[in-house]
């Protein structure tokens, strides 16, 4: 199937811009694919980071 889609080489969510360079001709199924999986690794990496402290059971604090 022929490039149809315009894709970016490197998404906007990961900091891509939109100059010639970063484009790509793709077909839909694969401009799918790609973009389905882009858009968890974008969310990933806006995820905070949370240290909690490893909990105790009670009868065991002193």
């Amino acid at each position: 199937m022929p490039g149809t889609d315009v894709d970016h080489v490197v998404p906007d969510s990961l900091g891509g811009s939109s100059e010639m360079s970063n484009l790509a001709l793709l077909c839909p199924f694969h401009h799918r694919q790609k973009s389905s999986s882009e858009g968890g690794t974008a969310a990933a990496l806006a995820r905070k980071s949370v240290l909690r402290p490893t909990p105790t059971h009670p009868a065991l604090d002193d």
